[in-house]
């Protein structure tokens, strides 16, 4: 079982530890035709989820039980929000991204809890 505190964190915790809010570029540099390896709670449950990010706004993903679904993704530029809006049932978001050492963290926009941490970017679409 995955073990992890990113769940304690809150985007006033990571900013005042001096990281610096993600860009509207760089997260846009980020979800452009890359695959993404990510990790995230949901109802006390650990899940890894891998996604394929396209050009034109598109996102499919599966989760490491299977779960899989389609959707889009748009980053809003004079936010600098992320935000993901899924065809099925999985939970739409928007959020502000820190890059953290080496990973992305994601952060609800209007509560700044947690959402999600992006543990692995890849360039270009591989199969998910």
């Amino acid at each position: 079982m995955l073990k992890s505190t990113d769940n304690t964190l809150t985007r006033d915790i990571i900013a005042a530890q001096g990281h610096m809010m993600l860009s509207a570029k760089e997260i846009q540099d980020i979800f452009i035709q890359a695959t993404i390896t990510a990790r995230y709670l949901y109802h006390n449950t650990w899940y890894i989820a891998k996604t394929n990010s396209y050009k034109d706004g598109r996102i499919e993903g599966q989760n490491n039980v299977g779960s899989y679904n389609k959707g889009r993704w748009s980053v809003d530029t004079t936010n600098n929000t992320l935000s993901l809006e899924w065809d099925g049932y999985w939970e739409d978001w928007t959020a502000i991204g820190y890059k953290v050492n080496d990973e992305f963290m994601f952060f609800d926009e209007d509560s700044g809890k947690w959402r999600i941490t992006l543990i692995l970017v890849e360039k270009g679409i591989l199969p998910i």
